[in-house]
């Protein structure tokens, strides 16, 4: 039997098992592979440059924008070109335009869109749940701003998970006396009213987004939303992640992460976090400004949090044991630390830093856990690569300390006792 003479079903089946290259090959063989396998080859959809979307745009047949589901665009300028020069506004909308099934949306912009021409076509996504935007380029030079970016989010009527990498504030929303040397996006007004949101195209209003379960800020400056106060919070937030920004004031950042895991709501499970967390201290705005952020900080209590996730990456030692402290009015499950860098290292001077830092750290959550009491703590983990791993399982302590425990203590037969030795051991370790 040729490979002709099989069934669809096997065809299919087989082309799932095969990379992308592959089974573009099997495409070439005849003309009905190439319509048998045209879906699955433009199902996920990656467009590295500036110029791989013009052609894309410009050479790809429009019905198959129909078969695409996920969609991943840089619009990163070919070599020596101006990032000034890059607009790539019209190219992106007429791709998306055709993508009237797609469900994961990627963008890495080398300058910013033309809201009024790019907002429309998001309107039509409704079945886009997954979205990412972010800068390629330098903040400073081409920047890409929060009112864009919340603008297109806001457009997406069945987002439920958002990641936005290096998004720009904008000077319409963020405090005149911010710190020098912060970029701020000063030419973005003509960014259209919003049907949702109107003209309160900042951040934190995608909390007003009732569809939206995830959001990820990497590499966001947060300082200015140290006073949030949203009113009409619609989102139920189950998990949030906040990186930290280059730009960071310690304190002034600290404060606005806290806001943040206030005002993210009762629904909120698991919060990531790459800025410390330390005592909340009184607001220093003034004014009504003041009384808002003083009725929201009552209103809103921190949340009941399943998981709490430390990046010690970007969270200093020294912030370990005062962030756990503000955690205790969380009730928090399991909280896991880990540093992503030194997991993925292999060579033996990073693992010889990594098995330094992790017997730090490891003495300092010890420290913590002997001296604090937390009825809804099961687990703590530290992970720092291979061989600098560990979990602390304080549910099945508790176990062995309130059920077998009180055996050994009460057998006075010493053949008998000998069977819980171990316990004695290990609740003393």
């Amino acid at each position: 039997m040729t490979w002709n003479n099989l069934p669809t079903e096997l065809h299919l089946a087989v082309a799932r098992f095969l990379p992308p290259k592959d089974t573009r090959a099997l495409s070439r063989t005849s003309r009905s592979s190439y319509n048998l396998l045209v879906p699955q080859i433009f199902s996920d959809v990656t467009i590295s440059s500036r110029s791989a979307l013009r052609s894309f745009a410009t050479h790809v047949p429009a019905r198959y924008g129909a078969h695409i589901r996920r969609l991943s665009v840089c619009t990163k300028p070919a070599e020596g070109a101006l990032v000034q020069e890059v607009d790539c506004t019209e190219d992106l909308a007429t791709i998306l335009a055709t993508c009237s099934y797609l469900q994961s949306l990627s963008l890495s912009l080398a300058a910013s869109l033309d809201a009024s021409t790019i907002t429309p076509v998001f309107a039509t996504l409704t079945t886009v749940q997954t979205f990412e935007i972010g800068c390629w380029g330098q903040e400073e030079t081409a920047p890409v701003s929060e009112r864009i970016a919340v603008s297109l989010a806001a457009s997406l009527s069945s987002i439920t998970h958002l990641t936005l990498s290096r998004i720009t504030r904008s000077a319409l929303h963020v405090d005149i006396c911010s710190p020098p040397g912060v970029p701020l996006v000063l030419n973005d007004y003509d960014v259209p009213s919003h049907p949702i949101l109107g003209e309160e195209l900042c951040i934190p209003s995608l909390l007003k987004l009732p569809t939206l379960k995830s959001l990820d800020l990497k590499d966001v400056w947060i300082d200015c939303d140290e006073n949030m106060c949203v009113q009409e919070k619609l989102a139920q937030l189950e998990r949030v992640s906040l990186s930290g920004s280059m730009y960071r004031d310690g304190e002034v950042e600290s404060k606005a992460c806290l806001a943040w895991l206030r005002a993210c709501g009762p629904v909120l499970r698991s919060f990531k976090t790459g800025i410390p967390l330390g005592e909340s201290q009184p607001s220093t705005c003034l004014g009504k400004d003041r009384v808002a952020a003083e009725d929201e900080s009552i209103a809103s209590p921190l949340p009941i949090l399943t998981n709490f996730h430390v990046d010690a990456e970007r969270v200093a030692l020294d912030d370990l044991l005062p962030m756990l402290n503000v955690l205790t009015a969380c009730e928090t499950e399991r909280i896991t630390i880990d540093n992503a860098a030194m997991c993925a290292a292999q060579d033996a001077f990073t693992r010889e830093c990594a098995s330094d830092e992790f017997e730090d750290w490891q003495d300092a959550i010890e420290q913590f856990l002997t001296s604090n009491e937390w009825n809804s703590l099961k687990s703590v983990e530290l992970n720092f690569g291979q061989g600098t791993q560990r979990i602390w399982n304080l549910y099945l302590i508790v176990h062995l300390l309130f059920t077998v425990l009180p055996l050994y203590t009460k057998d006075t037969s010493s053949a008998q006792r000998s069977k819980y030795s171990w316990i004695s051991h290990f609740c003393a370790s």
